[in-house]
């Protein structure tokens, strides 16, 4: 029961932080309890699966920070709303790119993107019920709410700059993982 009550709270503080701190804060703390819901009360796999779980996101979460800290450094703020007005002022176009990169990188692992994804079929699997519906009910939407709210408006030209890469990751493994039949033919 308690678990479920911290990782509301690190829900909801995620959708309602104005501050990129705040942001990070109740982004990690659903990582603790979910991490206890695979990892207790999950199946046979299930420590393997929290083990893996908590890697891949605490790395992830590891190079977000750098990314914040680094908007942080360059604009002397942290608060959303501000960063978001000032859509990147004071920021260098590279220092957009690299920053977005970064906190993107943090973002991808709990979206989950390709090839950040690999934990997603374990987690699921061995958590319970539960934590397999919340899994896929609203964690997995933090990642894109971090994009969609912090990401592309605080650092647009980094964004711009790396939107043509991730459509083009996104067509390539769109085509590798489409069934044989839906392929185009040569004539």
């Amino acid at each position: 029961m308690f678990t479920l009550l911290v990782l509301e709270v690190g829900m909801i503080g995620t959708f309602l932080a104005l501050d990129l701190l705040l942001f990070f804060v109740f982004f990690e703390i659903v990582l603790i309890p979910m991490y206890f819901l695979i990892g207790i009360w999950g199946g046979e796999g299930r420590r393997a699966a929290s083990v893996k779980f908590i890697l891949y996101t605490l790395l992830g979460s590891v190079v977000m920070l750098l990314g914040l800290l680094l908007v942080w450094a360059q604009t002397g703020t942290l608060d959303i709303v501000e960063l978001s007005e000032s859509h990147g002022a004071g920021m260098s176009r590279s220092v957009q790119i690299l920053a977005f990169v970064a906190i993107g990188v943090g973002l991808a692992v709990k979206t989950p993107m390709w090839p950040l994804h690999t934990w997603l079929p374990d987690a699921h699997t061995e958590a319970p019920t539960v934590g397999s519906v919340l899994l896929a009910g609203v964690l997995l939407k933090m990642g894109t709410y971090g994009f969609a709210r912090i990401a592309i408006p605080v650092l647009p030209e980094g964004a711009a700059a790396v939107a043509p890469w991730l459509g083009g990751r996104s067509r390539w493994s769109a085509s590798c993982t489409a069934p044989w039949p839906a392929w185009p033919s040569v004539t």
